[in-house]
């Protein structure tokens, strides 16, 4: 994913619910592999094309669906 240097299958795993605001910011919960997650603020461009994404897809009202869905 764009800005947060996550590998491609934790970016590919993530949620709708991974995508949280914490304190006016936007914040990412990335799983790794082992278990681990990782949870890090967004940048300001990623927080950008998070908001389009969710906005233009209306995915925002599945929390438990995948942030990147297939045509």
């Amino acid at each position: 994913m764009v800005f947060s240097f996550a590998r491609v299958g934790a970016a590919l795993v993530m949620r709708v619910e991974d995508v949280y605001v914490q304190n006016k910011r936007l914040w990412v919960r990335l799983r790794e592999k082992g278990g681990k997650q990782h949870e890090m603020p967004c940048h300001h461009t990623l927080d950008a094309y998070l908001h389009e994404n969710l906005g233009r897809t209306g995915i925002a009202g599945d929390p438990k669906g995948p942030l990147f869905r297939t045509i």
